[in-house]
């Protein structure tokens, strides 16, 4: 559970002084029911002038208050004498009570409403950079700067392999996930699927693997240079 907030800092919340003064008139247990405090959200019901008790919340970690009175106020004092109840200990908020439908439902909407910004934030900001052939040309530029990275490390481990020779291939397999997921970082799904491909490879048929998989990441670093329908194949075999 959250830390209780100081009465201080509660009443630094208050919108002006009469808001302050009706405050600390509902901030003892009597016009209060159905209080409760559970995973950084307070709510209770306050005795009013109708029938109806009004329904007041605050959500702590905004914070966010929610209160069905019609003050225009913000918070209202129904929010501010909750908090002072809540502040001082009260014993009559029930601590990791369940939360009313109300609450759930408020609580919700407001969780909705921050991923519904939170989406529309990330289309526009798509949409922006889409419009921007600078910018997507540099998020290319950085992509095929991972891409080469990638083609490099993995000729450097491949002909390593070599090196050390194909006999062991049973111990030299565990270490083609770990560079089929570097590829992965890198950017290049093509070279991460046919790096792992290699653990499942019969001896036989390794040193062909690897010289084909050697040749396809030397072909990336001088893509540029390549005829046009070979550098489509390479980049589409890279990923």
């Amino acid at each position: 559970m959250e830390e209780r907030w100081s009465t201080e800092h509660v009443l630094s919340l208050a919108p002006d002084p009469a808001s302050l003064k009706a405050a600390g008139k509902l901030s003892g247990p009597g016009p209060w029911s159905g209080a409760g405090w559970e995973q950084g959200v307070l709510w209770g019901l306050c005795k009013g002038s109708g029938s109806t008790p009004y329904r007041a919340a605050v959500e702590l970690a905004g914070p966010a208050y929610k209160c069905s009175c019609p003050s225009r106020k913000f918070p209202c004092k129904h929010v501010l004498g909750l908090l002072l109840l809540w502040s001082g200990g009260a014993a009559e908020i029930t601590e990791g009570a369940e939360r009313p439908d109300w609450v759930a439902e408020w609580v919700k909407s407001r969780q909705d409403a921050s991923e519904q910004r939170a989406e529309k934030a990330r289309v526009k900001a798509e949409a922006k950079a889409e419009a921007d052939p600078a910018a997507a040309r540099r998020r290319a530029e950085r992509r095929e700067a991972r891409v080469t990275a990638g083609a490099q490390e993995l000729r450097l481990r491949l002909a390593d392999g070599v090196r050390r020779g194909l006999a062991d291939h049973a111990a030299a397999a565990a270490g083609w996930e770990e560079v089929a997921a570097r590829m992965v970082d890198a950017q290049a799904p093509g070279l991460a699927t046919r790096a792992r491909e290699l653990a499942h490879t019969p001896q036989q048929g390794l040193l062909a693997e690897y010289a084909l998989l050697h040749l396809l990441a030397g072909a990336w670093g001088r893509v540029e240079e390549l005829p046009a329908e070979l550098a489509a194949t390479v980049r589409t075999r890279v990923g």
